[in-house]
């Protein structure tokens, strides 16, 4: 919801150079043209979604000098005469990647065009990702980037206290009785959800590789069995978390009705996931449900992913007294937790590059992902462990298909491997090639 990027596109302008800017969906794009629009009525082309005819007159317009082009990922690869500046709002987002092979980056794709055609490139979010970080790119931080941050301890909640705490509750009972609005912030899934021992409390986590492992009967990342609990034996456990219609039927039995609903029912509490936050903005209260499942995930990019989202959250709350954003945790003292309270991603991010680092992961190593389906896939084991020598992992199954996974040095892996991916193509099998996963 930060515009003050915008007051660096009036001296491109005048200086008859163009302005590119980039973002996660449609919607943010038409809100971010909308804005610009206030300013420069005459140089915003917003790229529509879907509609050829539109898509083609923005192409057309975006030829001109002088223009403000605004969009979705797909733009980032287009041709700007007198290109002056690139933008990118929140690069470490995963729409800012392409699914289809080549699985192109906008970061990475704008980062090569800007060396070539000498136009600056600012990414603009709460948060950097390590990439950018690693890639030396300047940050710049206000002293305070967000509003009051809390932490909520459920390891002493009784078992059966439910999604929210008592605390948690009371502060949206305020918030909504003042006439103010709240946002609670939970999950897509309700598989994704952290759990915890009915008997001891403690969070219930795989023993080697440390991910949450939920409500599964084993790890979702390594795979280990975990029928038990790994600190007192237990064996029953409670979710944490869940989707936003369970979350908001418990809090209107909590909070009374008329009072939780929905994005877009117009109530003064509103439940949602990741996708609603940008529809919400001006909040006085916002309640993350379950902290654990985001900072323990199953992926490697977890905890970067984690601070990424909790970082937007707390910035859809305005500053004053009295607003604030509350963290439900069962680990109130990890690292995530308290860069969010003190307002300091970046060492917390220096951070996760440094493991990432010592894991041997991207960015500090190349990581490629190859999944095939359908004729001859099980061929192409023998060949990828001969090119890759020692530095392949797999197959597993995926899907209908299955998934190699190569890391290290793969400079001359990528040259021998196109012949394989070529000669599967052609005997028509579907190969995607995925450079630097986000998914492993």
């Amino acid at each position: 919801n930060d515009s003050s990027w915008m007051d660096v596109v009036a001296p491109v302008l005048k200086s008859a150079q163009s302005i590119m800017v980039v973002s996660a969906t449609v919607r943010e794009a038409s809100r971010i043209a909308e804005s610009l629009r206030l300013q420069f009525p005459d140089s915003v082309v917003l790229v529509p979604d879907g509609n050829d005819s539109k898509v083609t007159r923005a192409w057309e317009a975006a030829a001109r000098r002088g223009t403000i082009l605004v969009g979705t990922p797909r733009i980032a690869a287009w041709p700007m005469p007198v290109i002056g500046l690139a933008i990118v709002i929140e690069e470490g987002r995963r729409a800012m990647k392409d699914r289809q092979t080549p699985t192109i980056h906008v970061r990475d794709l704008l980062r090569t065009r800007s060396r070539i055609e000498g136009f600056g490139l600012l990414f603009v979010g709460p948060t950097p990702s390590v990439e950018a970080i690693a890639a030396g790119a300047e940050t710049i931080q206000p002293e305070r980037p967000w509003g009051l941050v809390e932490t909520v301890d459920r390891r002493n909640d009784p078992p059966g206290s439910g999604f929210l705490s008592d605390r948690a509750v009371t502060a949206l009972k305020n918030t909504a009785g003042s006439g103010n609005r709240a946002f609670v912030f939970t999950h897509v899934r309700a598989e994704h959800a952290s759990a915890r021992c009915v008997s001891c409390r403690s969070l219930r986590r795989c023993v080697r590789c440390g991910s949450q492992i939920g409500q599964r009967p084993s790890c979702p990342r390594c795979g280990l069995e975990a029928p038990k609990c790994s600190n007192c034996g237990g064996v029953q456990f409670e979710s944490m978390g869940s989707i936003p219609r369970r979350i908001a039927a418990e809090l209107e039995k909590r909070v009374g009705s008329g009072l939780v609903g929905l994005v877009d029912d117009g109530l003064p509490i509103t439940v949602g996931t990741e996708r609603d936050l940008v529809a919400i903005e001006g909040m006085q209260l916002a309640v993350a449900v379950d902290v654990d499942s985001l900072l323990y995930g199953s992926n490697y990019r977890a905890s970067e992913e984690a601070i990424r989202v909790l970082a937007r959250l707390v910035g859809c709350v305005i500053r004053g007294k009295g607003f604030r954003t509350l963290l439900q945790t069962s680990d109130p003292d990890s690292h995530l937790i308290v860069a969010l309270r003190r307002g300091e991603p970046i060492p917390y991010l220096e951070s996760v590059l440094a493991e990432r680092a010592r894991d041997g992961f991207p960015p500090a190593t190349e990581m490629l992902a190859i999944e095939v389906k359908g004729a001859d896939a099980d061929s192409m084991s023998p060949e990828i462990v001969a090119i890759a020598s020692g530095m392949v992992m797999g197959p597993v199954a995926s899907g209908d298909g299955l998934r190699w996974l190569l890391q290290g040095d793969l400079t001359l892996v990528k040259t021998e491997l196109r012949r394989v991916v070529q000669r599967l193509r052609d005997s028509g099998a579907t190969v995607r090639v995925d450079a630097d996963p986000i998914d492993l």
